[in-house]
């Protein structure tokens, strides 16, 4: 069973064995901060034994293959472990390796916990962007999201207050969502080819929600899903949380992808299809019409159902967006999530599903089960939110665009080796290195004061060792500066390697 998320440790055994790859993409931006880096990488494993993020019991990696992960020398692992061991979190033993200590006090004792259980509270770099505090000075493009558009958000704040004040005599507790908000989602929907009724919209906290609610609707422990690779690293962690069997296929608009995913839903075990058909999360492309048409077909067919995700949906670079699969479907189970995170604010979280009434009945139990309905003051902002959609959409474009043309210059100038299409939309560059390793790039360019998202965080498979995304989402200025500071870590990162004839051993 494929139950492994990309940025986690490869478990094995029953205390089980931590990859060094995966836990230098788990430690994240961990050489910034005060310190000599044994001091920084001491305290940011502390952090992840502390959080529980590497169980008791759990074999950490050896000092050798961690310090090439991290592009380190060997004497700084060596001396996090001291401390670690110092602290008695954890012991080291001739033939066994070094492994986690229970803290004390635990009452679960050493390697009680199952190490490879999932959803333990391990975090993706694009999730710890977001809890962790930004170190000051430093250029992040991992997290895909914009800042929120005030002048509308203040606007439709006001218009919702004289509604609020007429609502508060109702209890509240909506688990469907506010039916004017839920009426305005479907009127979107159908002018952009879907046709849509109110009853058949679930309003969620988000996309993210939206996923979850269908995932543990539709599937089981131990069925298929099948994605694309590379995908949106949240809907991986989830899939792995609910030990899911991931069937990966190639993105759907890349040559030979509909074949593929025609295979894969013949597979027995297939439940679901995930699909990014709209600015895919990280390569930023778009999926024709006939395809959308073909993937509605094959899933009627199979009786498997398609999730796709429209949430990047609304930041098109000038691109024509063909209407959702779901539009191409008579008898199929289509369900469509998206938000209002990336074109109004993350801050809102409001997302929605458009599904079958009968099954988004189901999903409404489950919602309510979960958490008794979505903020309704939200909800109403939402309705006036809707009413500005074409003003909003133009001044993110305009945002977008300058973003974006600030980064592809700068690439194209300092980075001329490094390879890369255009998107169509979203807010996230896939880039290819013409050599090395993307995790072990990202902690050079960590200590340069920029923070970069390695490929395999993005792929089921932890494929894409030589690739990074790149979310063009700071202001152009501090992108512009973000490249400086990736071209100057890039020529350490390359001069390293080639000193070192392939093994990498940068001190920076």
């Amino acid at each position: 069973m494929n139950t492994r998320s990309t940025y986690a440790p490869e478990w094995t055994g029953r205390t089980g064995s931590v990859d060094a790859d995966a836990l230098a993409i788990l430690l994240g931006d961990w050489a910034s901060g005060p310190g000599t880096l044994a001091v920084r990488l001491s305290t940011a494993l502390f952090r992840l034994l502390d959080r529980e993020e590497i169980a008791a019991g759990a074999r950490l990696p050896s000092e050798r293959a961690l310090a090439t992960a991290l592009a380190v020398s060997r004497t700084t692992v060596v001396a996090a472990y001291e401390n670690l061991r110092q602290e008695e979190r954890a012991e080291s033993r001739q033939g066994s390796g070094t492994r986690v200590l229970p803290r004390e006090g635990d009452s679960r004792g050493r390697g009680d916990r199952r190490a490879d259980e999932p959803g333990r509270g391990m975090l993706n770099p694009v999730l710890r962007a977001l809890t962790d505090e930004h170190a000051a000075g430093s250029v992040s493009f991992v997290a895909a999201h914009l800042p929120g558009a005030a002048e509308f958000l203040t606007d439709a704040f006001a218009k919702s207050r004289r509604q609020l004040a007429a609502l508060s005599s109702h209890h509240g507790y909506m688990p469907l969502g506010l039916p004017a908000l839920r009426a305005a989602l479907a009127r979107t929907l159908s002018e952009r080819g879907l046709p849509t009724r109110e009853d058949e919209i679930l309003v969620t906290n988000g996309a993210q929600q939206a996923i979850a609610l269908v995932t543990s609707l539709l599937l089981s422990a131990g069925d298929e899903v099948i994605l694309e690779d590379p995908t949106y690293p949240g809907a991986i962690d989830l899939f792995a949380s609910s030990r899911l069997r991931m069937t990966p296929v190639p993105p759907a608009g890349e040559p030979g992808a509909v074949e593929r995913i025609a295979a894969a839903l013949r597979r027995p075990r297939a439940k679901l299809l995930y699909l990014q058909p709209t600015f895919h999360n990280p390569t930023g492309a778009i999926l024709p019409e006939r395809q959308r048409r073909e993937i509605a077909r094959l899933a009627e067919q199979s009786g498997v159902a398609i999730l796709e995700d429209h949430t990047l949906a609304d930041l098109s670079l000038g691109a024509p967006t063909p209407p959702p699969i779901a539009a191409f479907a008579r008898r199929g189970t289509v369900l469509t999530v998206a938000s209002l995170s990336k074109l109004y604010w993350g801050g809102l979280r409001i997302g929605w599903v458009r599904a079958p009434e009968a099954i988004l009945h189901r999903l409404g139990r489950r919602k309510a089960m979960e958490d008794l309905g979505s903020s309704l003051p939200g909800q109403m902002m939402a309705v006036q939110l809707l009413e500005r959609t074409e003003a909003v959409g133009a001044l993110r474009r305009r945002q977008v665009e300058e973003r974006l043309d600030a980064l592809v210059k700068g690439l194209t100038r300092r980075l001329p080796e490094w390879s890369w299409k255009r998107p169509a939309g979203g807010l996230t560059v896939w880039v290819k290195l013409p050599r090395g390793q993307g995790a072990e790039f990202a902690q050079v360019a960590s200590r340069h004061g920029v923070s970069v998202l390695p490929g395999p965080v993005c792929s089921p498979t932890n494929s894409f060792a030589d690739h990074l995304r790149l979310a063009f989402v700071p202001e152009p200025e501090e992108i512009r500066e973000g490249i400086d500071r990736l071209a100057r870590a890039w020529d350490k990162y390359a001069a390293g390697r080639e000193a070192a004839r392939g093994r990498v051993r940068v001190i920076v």
